[in-house]
């Protein structure tokens, strides 16, 4: 890999607007946003064939949310099981059986963790880009990036041996944890790796397994048992304690691809108390955890998203969801740059709202893995904390409907706002209450045209969504209709109204008033929602001033305003 820059002087055509090097499901994910605006990419991945293994397992609410915009939400959902139980065994003894299905959240369609594979995740995306007539060009390596100031040239070396050379505006890392983009951008991957040696394997297990659930045993070491159906029943993870086998692995240099059935038995035997017998293994391997983020997502025209920017431990479910929200956020904007719909200094915002959310998570996973390493380790006050503390204290924090729904919250990343980000603003005057600018919008039940629809559906498309809250009479008709012909393909209009408006087609009804209570409306007011689902404007109020000022800064009309 070289990396070299050369003048802006050189010819600026380009070939594509994007590159995306990486397709996993962070990649799969930026590919369909680019798809969904019409943008000119591509995707290649140095693999010739996807990972068939079933890595992450479980799907958060948001990225649901968000896949769903194109149609494939409820789609994976048909794929996965929306409702198990967590089987938690301390020391060999089960202690607590904690439903994890619909927990609480009241304001999404998806109310739940869905667990389905990666694999199908990266299946259901594959086959909507195929269907599209999009190729995920496989056996394909990125090996030079060149920068300027208005393109990137990139070098691509084919299965065969040919090389490719292409100029584009863009180029995406999407490429992992061992990123080339990352490698030719020259920015560092700051952090390391954890001390503690994991395990993992796709086996057949006799024992007291709960069926259908996900059991957790913890003791000298964790080991967690996944439901997993296919292509083996059982997925299980599990940390070797030291003196079981873990500082003799770390001593020995093993690397990933050395685990044998009868080392993985071994590590399942402490935390299990030799009551589960693992079999029949279809995956077996070794790996180490790495808590690390780059200072910067972005460097001239590159940018680097997922794994490739940030790793941790998978703590929570986080980490292809914080991937595939990474690859949400950033795709329109690259989009709507590139065909002239919005100000370059947009991109800008995507390190300015992700960054944040990488380094909270961080710290966040770095702190539970801390904590449970503590607990499960082989000295006396860990063992008194398992014996005594835990069974009494655990089940009735996890059996609290409350308590659940904040931590589901957190873990199904609903609450990921951008309210810091130099790319929304709060209008005058301002609204009390509501999602504030940056949030993301919330989804309730409305009718339009008679028929039940979701809100975040309603409005969902590759554009802004103008969402006029309040009676639909008393807006400036000729303002709107100014403001809808200098945005002819940029911006929609909705109005969500608690009665039907027979001179406004297509109006949103709010018959019980739940989407304007939870917008924070009491007469009028007007949300400017992004294509990610997120608030880039709000303010109180029927004036349009700010709103109009707020997207010429942001979005230079393509048709010139009076």
């Amino acid at each position: 890999m070289s990396v070299t820059d050369f003048p802006a002087s050189r010819p600026s055509a380009v070939d594509l607007d994007a590159l995306i090097v990486g397709a996993g499901p962070t990649g799969l994910a930026l590919a369909a946003q680019l798809r969904a605006f019409g943008a000119r990419f591509r995707i290649i991945d140095r693999l010739t064939d996807r990972a068939r293994e079933s890595r992450a397992l479980a799907v958060q609410a948001r990225s649901l949310e968000l896949l769903q915009m194109l149609g494939l939400g409820e789609a994976l959902v048909a794929r996965g099981r929306t409702s198990t139980t967590l089987a938690l065994h301390l020391d060999g003894r089960r202690v607590a059986e904690v439903p994890l299905g619909e927990i609480g959240a009241t304001d999404t369609r998806f109310p739940f963790i869905l667990f389905v594979s990666q694999a199908e995740t990266e299946a259901l995306l594959g086959e909507h880009l195929g269907a599209a007539g999009v190729t995920v060009e496989r056996g394909v390596a990125l090996t030079v990036v060149e920068s300027s100031a208005d393109h990137v040239r990139c070098v691509l070396r084919h299965a065969d041996g040919r090389e490719e050379h292409l100029r584009v505006s863009y180029l995406a890392g999407c490429d992992g944890a061992h990123s080339t983009v990352r490698a030719a951008m020259g920015v560092r991957f700051e952090g390391g790796a954890y001390p503690e040696t994991f395990v993992l394997g796709d086996v057949e297990a006799d024992g007291p397994l709960l069926p259908d659930a996900i059991n957790s045993f913890v003791g000298r070491g964790v080991a967690m048992f996944f439901p997993l159906g296919r292509p083996a029943t059982w997925r299980v993870i599990a940390m070797a304690a030291d003196d079981v086998g873990g500082a003799a692995a770390r001593d020995a240099g093993n690397t990933s691809d050395d685990l044998s059935l009868a080392e993985l038995q071994t590590i399942v035997d402490a935390p299990t108390g030799g009551a589960i017998r693992v079999h029949d293994p279809v995956w077996l391997t070794r790996f180490r955890l790495h808590h690390r983020q780059t200072a910067h997502y972005r460097e001239g025209r590159t940018f680097l998203v997922g794994d490739a920017a940030h790793i941790h431990s998978p703590v929570g479910a986080q980490g292809m969801n914080t991937g595939i929200q990474d690859a949400w956020n950033l795709g329109w904007k690259l989009a709507l740059v590139t065909r002239g719909s919005a100000d370059p200094r947009l991109l800008d915002s995507y390190e300015a709202e992700r960054w944040p959310v990488g380094r909270f998570l961080l710290r966040y996973t770095d702190r539970a893995f801390g904590t449970l390493t503590r607990v499960t380790s082989s000295g006396a006050l860990a063992g008194w904390a398992r014996r005594i503390v835990v069974p009494s204290v655990l089940p009735r924090v996890m059996g609290s409907r409350r308590l659940r729904a904040s931590a589901f919250r957190f873990v199904s990343e609903l609450g990921i706002r951008y309210r810091r980000s130099p790319a929304v603003r709060e209008g005058e005057p301002r609204l009390h209450g509501g999602p504030r600018a940056g949030d993301r919008l919330p989804d309730v039940r409305l009718t339009r045209g008679g028929r039940p629809v979701w809100l975040q559906e309603a409005v969902s498309s590759p554009r802004l969504a103008l969402l006029l809250c309040g009676d639909a009479e008393g807006w400036d008709v000729g303002r709107l209709a100014g403001i809808q012909a200098r945005y002819p393909e940029l911006l929609s209009v909705h109005h969500v109204t608690r009665h039907a408006a027979p001179a406004v087609q297509g109006a949103l009804v709010d018959e019980r008033g739940e989407a304007l209570a939870r917008l924070g409306v009491h007469d009028a007011a007007q949300y400017l929602v992004r294509p990610d689902g997120h608030v880039g404007f709000r303010c109180a109020a029927r004036a349009l001033p700010e709103l109009e000022r707020y997207l010429v800064e942001w979005y230079p009309p393509l048709v010139p305003g009076p």
